[in-house]
């Protein structure tokens, strides 16, 4: 099989593109540029990796074209839900998904495409309701939520016309080495390196009793493969824990394994208006359907984040 990454050079799609290199796939990626390529860079020759610009239908087309691919993961996007407040979030979401998809039903590509959502689509969620299951209606407040699933509403219309083989997931909170410093958990592990090596040794921080259901970012691409492998077009997988940690208490284990003392600080500005406290994802019909459950631990992962923090800023 000839696997294609869009979005190769981020967060998880370096490590999805880790897997399958392990696994003694052919693997390709779409990146926007050629550069700042280093969550890949060990890879080497292992991989091949096309400049395309995912607003860019012909640019696209071309890749999808020069690859012909036979299993699509679809990753690119804008990640960072703060961030994305302006009309380059719902074109990187809803018009690169329409250019992705069009192009390979154009080319005729026999390839099945997983297209990678976000809980943030499903919005606020009252406490007490339980785990929030595939059934759960979509009712997304952040922007970055609303392109998504406007998104993902446009990939599943692929799959009930008979064009394409698309299956979707939702995944929570993914967390691990090389993750942006901009999220939550790898802000923390940064900022303790940054005070191990001398900083002040204050760290900053947001709302503390915000809850999340968190996967190690290894184990989130596990279940995308699993799900490749096993799914069927217009299939729909939550990949999650099954349980929420409070912000306050991931801190506290990354702050156990730092080398020095270190205080904390509460700012106003990393806190983020508008969105659920607490949320925590069921994996029911994930695991009835691949066998897949976490299976790194959250002390691990934290560690891993921590190590990939100190290598990277020594």
């Amino acid at each position: 099989m000839i696997h294609l990454i869009t979005g190769i050079h981020g967060f998880a799609g370096s490590h999805l593109a880790d897997l399958l290199v392990k696994k003694g796939e052919q693997v390709c990626g779409l990146a926007h540029s050629l550069d700042n390529d280093q969550n890949i860079a060990h890879l080497g020759n292992k991989i091949k990796v096309y400049q395309a610009d995912i607003c860019d239908r012909l640019q696209v087309e071309q890749v999808l074209d020069s690859v012909r691919p036979t299993a699509i993961y679809h990753l690119a996007g804008m990640s960072y839900v703060p961030a994305t407040v302006d009309s380059a979030m719902f074109d990187s979401h809803f018009r690169g998904t329409l250019n992705l998809l069009e192009s390979a039903k154009e080319l005729k590509l026999k390839a099945k495409t997983l297209w990678v959502g976000s809980s943030e689509e499903y919005g606020l969620i009252k406490q007490g309701n339980g785990l929030v299951d595939e059934c759960h209606p979509l009712s997304p407040l952040s922007l970055y939520g609303v392109s998504k699933s406007s998104a993902e509403m446009l990939a599943n219309s692929y799959h009930e016309r008979g064009d394409l083989e698309v299956i979707r997931v939702r995944p929570f909170n993914h967390i691990g080495p090389r993750q942006n410093s901009r999220f939550v958990v790898s802000s923390f592990a940064r900022q303790i390196v940054e005070i191990e090596a001398g900083k002040e040794p204050i760290l900053k921080v947001g709302n503390l009793n915000s809850e999340r259901d968190f996967t190690d970012v290894r184990d989130t691409v596990r279940a995308y493969l699993s799900v490749m492998n096993v799914g069927q077009s217009g299939d729909v997988f939550n990949v999650c824990s099954g349980k929420t940690k409070k912000i306050s208490s991931m801190l506290g284990k990354l702050i156990e394994q730092a080398q020095v003392k270190i205080g904390v600080e509460s700012e106003e500005e990393h806190f983020r208006p508008n969105i659920p406290v607490s949320l925590a994802g069921d994996f029911t019909k994930l695991q009835a359907a691949t066998g897949w459950r976490p299976e790194i631990s959250l002390e691990a992962s934290l560690g891993d984040t921590l190590t990939y923090w100190r290598e990277k800023l020594s």
